[in-house]
């Protein structure tokens, strides 16, 4: 029998886990938001460019969430005694 414990997925603390995808479903979210607002698709060069500058700051600038917030916002949290 497999031990569900030993699942990659459990490589990572469940706090970790949780606040990584809780981050990465906000930001997926306001990508989309943002894209709908622009015109999906879009069908002239200036909203090709807005779209373009929505994924360039969703994969490029706030790409690195999982190791620069996520450390940060279980740190407080540890500290609070709220996580382990």
């Amino acid at each position: 029998m497999i031990d569900p414990a030993a699942h990659e997925a459990h490589d990572l603390p469940l706090a970790d886990r949780i606040t990584v995808k809780a981050i990465q479903d906000w930001l997926n979210t306001a990508t989309a938001t943002a894209h709908a607002a622009n015109g999906n698709p879009p069908i002239n060069d200036y909203e090709r460019g807005i779209s373009q500058g929505i994924e360039q700051m969703r994969y490029l600038h706030l790409d690195n969430y999982w190791y620069t917030l996520v450390p940060e916002i279980l740190g407080a949290l540890r500290r609070a005694g709220i996580a382990r």
